[in-house]
């Protein structure tokens, strides 16, 4: 698919890599030469130089034979004029990067006569991910699948963990859970584990399930604990504090945001005045002692800067706080957050590419595959597919310990009428089903690819 990105800040330059990696014919226009020079010499791809709400500049990028244009620069109104644009050249699909609370609401009014085919919103999707996040620990890693019906999680075999030395058959038997263990990562080595798979200290473990079955599995192995979040602290009042003030309080939370600057404080408490708002700095220790952190249910940090947020995170986490969860740029420092045990780290910028991969993804289902949605875990080594089930599927009614599949991948659901159940040998595909697939192969698109 010929896509144009308009923007190769941190959004655009994320977004170029997947999108190139999953085989578009990408073209990145930025109008900082030195920024856009990098990016050409790190990925194949085509860059052109200038500004992407000029009409000279979009036709030179070829935006006319465009299937779409994603606009993703700092600025919201030049990335509303470049869809316009683009949209009267000819792009048949735009995406903008709408960052303003203000533009929101209007834009969805607006939507068609702008010719957005959809509006992405780094923070509120940010404060989205943050609020999933904390009802789980800092330990567990988690990511929505399949229209947020099934849930992703991550976790790391600590030392101690009832877990060790056994077999995925034996601990399915313990604790009568209705999650499946998906992928072991142990050491380099990626395995597709079967029942007679023995969990070992230090593996990393990708589980799937429902919310509330996973919530309840790790409290069952002690990884959770059995305590509903009522307070949260918030360091840093920016426009992701902005959305998450909101979320937390519809959901009858307790917030205290701690922040620098005297009029941002002002401009919360106006906005929320239910809320407790701290003018101080968010690194200093002792300020955030003597507000009681504790004592806190959650902790967010949502500074500018990663180093503070990553500090400030560990020493609330040092204090037992079970919810910490650092917003970090920096995708380098993933390393060290999973030494310092806080792998659950917010990354706008990750979770704003693959909301609009996804978009991609469908789209490309619209025109052949029949791929509903694929996300890349353990560090982009292992897809998880959700295939929808169509008369050209070779396997209908056909139970699954009758098939041949191919080696390294585990079919892991099957969705029927909305409801997902875990695969077992005897479950079958129905047409309008759809099926969740864990592979280490990449590059599957079509549901009999599945077959040996």
């Amino acid at each position: 698919m010929k896509i144009a990105i308009v923007g190769d800040g941190k959004v655009g330059f994320a977004l170029a890599c997947q999108l190139n990696q999953e085989g578009h014919d990408v073209t990145i226009i930025e109008n900082k030469q030195k920024v856009l020079e990098d990016t050409i010499n790190r990925l194949d791809i085509i860059g052109v130089l200038g500004n992407g709400a000029s009409v000279d500049v979009l036709v030179e990028a070829g935006v006319k034979e465009c299937e779409l244009l994603i606009a993703v620069t700092s600025q919201d109104e030049i990335n509303i004029i470049c869809c316009m644009l683009a949209k009267k050249l000819g792009t048949k699909n735009t995406i903008a990067r709408i960052r303003n609370p203000e533009y929101v609401a209007g834009l969805n009014m607006m939507k068609e006569d702008l010719g957005l085919s959809m509006q992405i919103n780094p923070e509120m999707a940010a404060a989205l991910e943050i609020v999933r996040s904390l009802r789980f620990s800092s330990t567990i890693k988690a990511t929505s699948f399949a229209k947020g019906r099934v849930e992703l999680t991550e976790i790391k075999i600590r030392e101690g963990s009832a877990l060790i030395g056994k077999n995925l058959m034996e601990i399915s038997s313990r604790y009568k859970s209705n999650v499946l263990f998906c992928v072991v990562q142990r050491g380099s080595q990626i395995i597709i584990p079967d029942g007679q798979t023995i969990i070992q200290e230090n593996d990393k473990v990708s589980l799937t399930g429902s919310m509330r079955e996973l919530e309840q599995f790790f409290k069952e192995i002690k990884l959770l604990k059995d305590k509903k979040v009522e307070e949260v602290m918030i360091v840093g009042g920016g426009r992701i504090s902005f959305y998450l003030i909101r979320l937390l309080l519809h959901l009858g939370i307790e917030v205290k945001v701690v922040e620098m600057n005297k009029d941002v404080c002002l401009q919360l408490v106006e906005k929320f005045p239910s809320i407790t708002v701290i003018h101080g700095d968010g690194t200093d220790h002792e300020l955030l002692r003597s507000e009681n952190l504790e004592d806190m249910d959650g902790f967010i940090a949502l500074t500018d800067n990663d180093e503070e947020n990553v500090i400030i995170s560990m020493f609330a986490s040092s204090l037992g706080v079970q919810n910490v969860l650092p917003k970090v740029n920096r995708v380098s420092l993933g390393f060290l957050l999973e030494k310092l045990g806080l792998e659950n780290a917010i990354t706008p910028k990750n979770i704003t590419a693959n909301q609009i991969c996804q978009y991609v993804r469908a789209m490309q289902n619209s025109v052949g595959s029949n791929i509903e949605s694929l996300i890349k875990i353990v560090d982009d080594q292992v897809e998880v597919l959700e295939f929808r089930v169509r008369k050209n599927c070779k396997f209908i009614g056909v139970p699954l310990k009758d098939l041949t599949l191919k080696k390294e991948m585990l079919v892991a659901y099957i969705t029927r009428k909305g409801k997902p159940q875990i695969a077992q040998g005897d479950s079958y595909v129905e047409i309008g089903d759809t099926l969740i697939l864990i592979s280490k192969i990449a590059g599957l698109r079509d549901i009999n690819d599945v077959l040996a």
